[in-house]
């Protein structure tokens, strides 16, 4: 059986939304893939969460792959894809109007790996942990006004809206071992005829917005004590649909730090634990105000306290005071997040994201109502149940606030986060 093995919190972070940056795996330059039936090479370079070249706040523990056709070209075309299952916490595939960044479709654009059924006589390990060698499956991506008789049959299909013109998919490996294809081969793609049933070589790969400029609505990063965290508006950039996301923006000064905590959601150390685990994948990741990821600890990486409270300490390394916060932080249960001022700007975005909670999970983000800019100050306050984390979600929501380098020392580290107590 194939089963991802925790790494210590000291090795290098794998990368992981919303939801991405990245380096090359072996695959040729863009301008140099060759359609082959086959198809491994249709896959576009692979897109890292951990390295900064990627916009709106990539998680660092993801991997990503992307092939983009164009439908307008080859209105009469779907796709058949073929592989085999990665040792990975977590894959995904997700189809994408890429004009648009997202999907309208409501046939069905996603596919979390529990659902994709393995092929006759292979096993899904994300299932069944029975360490069977076999564990291929095989999905079909097709458009909405597809005749039934290509359809009837087939175990996993993902669809797009037939009126789109370039249709993206998106293959996620998070956490992926031993390597970052999870120890299999990239999935083979080919094509099929709608309308014939016949299977051909799969259109040359097009440029996808998701290797360009995105351009993603700002915001000031006010200064503020109070760090209330708020559900995320996810619903654009290739959002991923297990996921979902509470943050906060504030700007962090050299001689401020940031504290907030929450109450800790179990995770596997397993595949067999998928399902008695309150969810698959949580992280924590701060990115800038131009959407990129400097920082991140993911969910077997954090240090949790006695209470089951996972603290965290925000600071500037470049302040005065940074080996004596350090030393402090260290002696309290907290996870330090080491910012740079001086080259990633003083805003900050701190994500807290969740993936594929238990059906029973009683402290879901989706009791939120998101926030963005739409959303006033005086709704927020009139309604904080519906927004506010901390008040909805209480131990579990995640809250804090910022103070000075000289208070935090004052304190010797020790700062109440929560009026309740930590129990």
């Amino acid at each position: 059986m194939k089963m991802f093995r925790l790494r210590n919190a000291g090795v290098a972070l794998l990368a992981a939304c919303m939801a991405f940056t990245l380096t090359s795996c072996s695959d040729d330059d863009d301008d140099k893939k060759v359609n082959t039936v086959e198809g491994r090479d249709m896959w576009g370079e692979v897109l890292r969460g951990d390295d900064m070249t990627l916009q709106f706040f990539p998680d660092h523990f993801a991997y990503y792959w992307e092939y983009t056709f164009d439908a307008g070209e080859n209105p009469d075309l779907g796709l058949v894809i073929e592989g085999e299952f990665p040792d990975a916490r977590f894959l995904s595939y997700n189809v994408y109007d890429d004009d648009e960044q997202t999907s309208y479709c409501e046939k069905g654009f996603s596919l979390l790996d529990v659902d994709i059924k393995a092929k006759a006589g292979n096993e899904n390990p994300f299932v069944t942990a029975s360490g069977a060698k076999h564990q291929k499956y095989e999905i079909y991506v097709l458009p909405t006004d597809a005749p039934a008789s290509v359809s009837a049959g087939k175990d996993n299909v993902i669809w797009f809206d037939a009126d789109v013109k370039k249709v993206c998919t998106i293959l996620r490996y998070y956490i992926p071992q031993p390597d970052i294809k999870g120890g299999v081969a990239m999935p083979s793609v080919k094509a099929i005829n709608v309308t014939t049933g016949e299977f051909t070589e799969a259109p040359a790969r097009i440029a996808s917005a998701l290797r360009g400029e995105m351009a993603i609505p700002g915001g000031a990063f006010n200064p503020s004590a109070n760090v209330n965290f708020f559900r995320a508006p996810f619903s654009y950039a290739y959002p991923n649909g297990p996921a979902e996301y509470c943050y906060t923006r504030n700007a962090l000064e050299q001689n401020e730090v940031i504290l907030f905590n929450f109450k800790a959601p179990s995770f596997p150390s397993s595949p067999a634990e998928f399902n008695t685990s309150d969810m698959r994948y949580w992280s924590v990741c701060v990115g800038n105000s131009q959407t990129y990821t400097p920082l991140a600890i993911s969910d077997y990486q954090t240090k949790i306290d006695a209470n089951g409270f996972a603290n965290y300490l925000l600071a500037d390394k470049n302040s005065a005071d940074y080996a004596k916060i350090k030393e402090l932080a260290a002696a309290n249960d907290y996870n330090v997040l080491e910012w740079d001022g001086e080259s990633w700007g003083k805003g900050v975005m701190v994500l807290y994201r969740n993936m594929v909670f238990a059906d029973d999970y009683p402290h879901s983000l989706r009791k939120l109502l998101p926030v963005d800019a739409s959303v006033s100050v005086q709704e927020i306050m009139a309604n904080m149940q519906k927004y506010i984390c901390v008040v909805a979600l209480g131990q579990w929501g995640a809250t804090g606030k910022k103070i000075t380098t000289t208070e935090f020392i004052a304190a010797d580290g020790k700062v109440a986060l929560r009026q309740a107590p930590q129990q």
